[in-house]
């Protein structure tokens, strides 16, 4: 069952119509990090939350799933359904099934893109030699937890204009891999406007991205690599 916190914000993505801003050939990974960088820029991910649960309270539901009632008697056009939380409250829920490599790859793509184009930039495209560049650096974060360390010492393998930013050095805290990704994502946006890891995404001269994601120990060592 996808977290609270992230069904918030893909709520307030459906509030604002930030889905039409996804390309059709955009995959599933990359259009829930485009929505969650809508909905965490425009703020509405808690108002939008508070408004579904208000329609849940307001609504008698009408079809039972382990424990959730969901209704479409909501004042939303038909966008999202009304939950409510019915019977055993403790109910086990089977888990939401973990993103792919490539989803959480594409994931970060459509966050990152997500904001440039709320700013007015260009969007970024993944490229393979920077997917593996940033796929070192995640690994050799896991091993000697020196953030930044990987550019310092690797910079002059890019042949262009570079610039990386990664996780916590201790890796971020257990829960699935979506949960982990938007934690970070939406914590280096929040620095606004001179915030290092900020600014970086939002640099105008890139053109490519690369990710790269090690889960080691519950923990998840995260790094994004961008190039002209």
């Amino acid at each position: 069952m996808r977290s609270p916190h992230i069904a918030g914000l893909l709520v307030a993505c459906a509030l604002l119509g930030c889905g039409a801003a996804v390309g059709p050939g955009a995959s599933n990974g990359a259009k829930m990090g485009e929505a969650l960088a809508f909905a965490a820029i425009a703020g509405a991910a808690q108002v939008a939350q508070s408004v579904a649960e208000q329609h849940a309270r307001n609504s008698a539901p009408i079809a039972h799933a382990g424990g959730v009632a969901v209704t479409p008697a909501c004042d939303n056009a038909g966008q999202y359904g009304c939950l409510s939380v019915s019977g055993n409250p403790t109910a086990a829920q089977a888990p939401e099934a973990e993103l792919s490599d490539d989803d959480a790859r594409d994931y970060v793509l459509g966050y990152v893109n997500g904001v440039r184009k709320l700013n007015g930039i260009a969007p970024v495209a993944r490229d393979q030699a920077l997917d593996a560049f940033a796929q070192a650096g995640s690994d050799e974060l896991a091993q000697d937890h020196e953030q930044n360390e990987h550019m310092t010492l690797h910079a002059q393998e890019l042949h262009a204009a570079s610039a990386e930013v990664q996780g916590a050095p201790d890796g971020a805290s257990t829960g699935s891999l979506q949960d982990q990704l938007a934690a970070s994502l939406l914590r280096w946006t929040g620095e606004g406007a001179g915030g290092m890891h900020h600014d970086t995404l939002l640099r105008a001269e890139w053109r490519k991205v690369g990710v790269g994601i090690v889960k080691s120990g519950g923990r998840m060592y995260f790094t994004v690599d961008f190039s002209g």
